[in-house]
């Protein structure tokens, strides 16, 4: 039997991957509520599409005014938002 150590990078990177992931699904799961493609929320957030689809697989954006706006065309409160993704961000930094 193998037994493995966590180490501070492994718990890390699962960390990051968690809030990431959580992220991810929120907005997926919100703009499925909406009854909202992913091209119809990415033009009203005034993003690029890949932009959406990189968000809804993981991908965090860093800049508060893309939040906002993702924010505002899923109909919620923009802090909660930019506080998932600054955990999600934060995580990351720790593995680099």
């Amino acid at each position: 039997m193998i037994i493995m150590q966590e180490t501070s990078s492994t718990r890390h990177a699962a960390d990051r991957a968690w809030y990431a992931a959580t992220l991810a699904r929120y907005t997926q799961r919100r703009r499925a509520e909406l009854g909202l493609s992913v091209e119809k929320a990415a033009e009203l957030a005034g993003m690029q599409l890949c932009e959406w689809a990189a968000m809804e697989d993981g991908w965090i954006p860093s800049d508060r005014s893309t939040l906002r706006a993702i924010a505002q065309v899923l109909y919620i409160r923009w802090p909660e938002l930019d506080l998932l993704a600054w955990f999600a961000r934060s995580a990351q930094q720790d593995v680099a």
